[in-house]
């Protein structure tokens, strides 16, 4: 039986906390006769779409809509190593026990997290390996997060070169390719007057 639904490459951007709006963008995609068929993510980008692919992201967004102050602060871990603030260790440690850890290869969707190459100042694409390996790299914001060293390249967070990163979904097969950048001004509404 053939499917009606239009096929998306999507493409989500760095943000921080605006990128709540992801799951919203997410969720109307799916109401509207949608199907994501890829993604890609840099940031909190990253952590959307890997929660996402893993079919986990209704978890993620109960855990992130309830979380307090003082959660926050029971996660950060201090580094006295240099290169940032906290490790990160605990906030992954936690996101991981809340989704589960997977190979990106055992996603049922192709995923790429995008990471910087603080040494090379060059993007790196994370399509393999650990699914929270990858999306730790793409969530380092520098002196806030200590750098991650992945196979001897320090990376850091792909926001950094290119918070909208589409050139990872280029050579898919998809009827559209939508990317949600998080950075933009808002827009003014006017508002109607009844």
């Amino acid at each position: 039986m053939e499917s009606n639904k239009k096929t998306v490459s999507l493409v989500l951007g760095s943000g921080g906390a605006r990128g709540l709006a992801h799951i919203g963008v997410i969720k109307w995609l799916e109401e509207n006769n949608y199907e994501i068929k890829s993604i890609a993510g840099c940031s909190i980008g990253s952590l959307i779409g890997g929660a996402y692919a893993v079919g986990k992201l209704d978890i993620l967004e109960q855990w992130m809509c309830s979380i307090t102050k003082s959660d926050i602060l029971s996660m950060l871990d201090l580094s006295w190593d240099g290169g940032g603030l906290f490790k990160g260790d605990k906030m992954i440690e936690t996101l991981t026990n809340l989704i589960g850890n997977t190979r990106i290869e055992d996603l049922p969707i192709p995923y790429t997290a995008v990471a910087t190459d603080v040494n090379a100042e060059k993007e790196v694409w994370l399509n393999s390996g650990s699914l929270f390996e990858a999306i730790r790299a793409s969530v380092s914001l520098p002196l806030f997060f200590t750098p991650v060293d992945y196979n001897g390249v320090k990376l850091v967070d792909g926001g950094v070169l290119n918070p909208v990163p589409i050139a990872p979904t280029f050579n898919d097969n998809t009827d559209l390719s939508i990317a949600v950048n998080l950075g933009g001004l808002p827009a003014k509404i006017k508002a109607r007057q009844v």
